[in-house]
């Protein structure tokens, strides 16, 4: 077995590795398996503050773990194509290895306009397991609750082939726009969901919302609600209904899915009388939003 991809905690600490046969270890697992020679080119060292792995002197550059290391921001980046989008030769063969294993595997799959494949199976699942929430919670918003399904939907494809990191380990990997839960709520929308009054988890929680740069642990104290499914759904309709009421100065887009999906996943866009889509707003108002109308009730 191999390591193809490390991922580190903010401090540069790797924590989470993926392996060629798509496996996810713990730090504390591949510890173990390199001390019976299951991990190729890795040995054990002893340090000051415990055991962590190293790579075999003089093999090749390309299996050296500092090579292999992105962190969970680089991951989110990645998945979302962002303008701090980071592609690295890890990143890139680790994807290509999941997308391949799916292809191979002749099941039905979901592809996103960028490539992101996941197995409609699984997407499938995690829609009508948040069903009741959904529908709930577009009632409470007053939006679209097919949208909210759709938007669901984009995520899961894109997380997919990192979601036993999301299930497992993401507390230890919080940083600076890492995204959360089903609906990949970034921890500061969140926090500023909070602050402009659109949902609040907790309003007797007098430490949220926070002021300023969000520390490690405000981010922890956030995410134990994030992570929650029905606060997660909630900010991410509260999300919606913000785009929403913020444009209506300008165009009512409430009735324009392909907007809603563009906005959504966007940084800070100025309103403007004439917004148009993007592929990624398309795909989730005809397609995906087409299957959530089919997998919601």
């Amino acid at each position: 077995m191999k390591i193809t991809l490390v991922i580190t905690n903010p401090g540069g600490k790797n924590l989470v590795f993926l392996t060629n046969s798509l496996k996810t270890l713990s730090l504390e697992e591949a510890i173990d398996k390199a001390k019976t020679n299951s991990l190729d080119n890795l040995f054990v060292i002893k340090g000051k503050y415990g055991e962590y792995l190293r790579g075999v002197p003089n093999k090749s550059e390309n299996d050296n773990l500092n090579t292999l290391s992105v962190t969970a921001s680089d991951i989110m980046s990645f998945v979302n194509h962002t303008r701090h989008f980071k592609s690295t030769d890890a990143i890139s063969l680790h994807t290509a290895q999941h997308i391949s294993s799916i292809i191979e595997s002749g099941k039905p799959f979901l592809e996103t306009t960028e490539g992101d494949k996941a197995f409609v199976s699984v997407v499938r699942d995690v829609i009508k397991l948040h069903s009741a929430i959904i529908i709930q919670t577009a009632k409470e918003f007053d939006i679209d609750s097919y949208l909210l399904g759709a938007i669901i939907i984009d995520e899961t494809v894109r997380m997919s082939q990192f979601e036993e990191i999301q299930d497992k380990y993401l507390l230890k990997l919080l940083g600076r726009n890492v995204s959360v839960g089903v609906a990949q709520v970034k921890l500061e929308t969140a926090n500023g969901l909070i602050k402009n009054e659109l949902y609040n988890p907790n309003p007797d929680d007098t430490e949220i919302p926070f002021s300023g740069n969000l520390r490690k642990a405000d981010r922890e104290h956030l995410y134990e609600y994030v992570i929650q499914p029905k606060h997660n759904i909630c900010f991410a309709a509260a999300r919606i209904r913000g785009l929403i009421k913020e444009w209506s100065k300008y165009i009512d887009i409430s009735n324009m899915p392909e907007i809603l999906g563009t906005l959504y996943h966007r940084s800070y866009v100025a309103p403007y009388a004439h917004p148009g889509p993007n592929d990624r707003g398309t795909q989730i108002a005809d397609e995906f939003y087409l299957l959530a109308n089919k997998w919601l009730y």
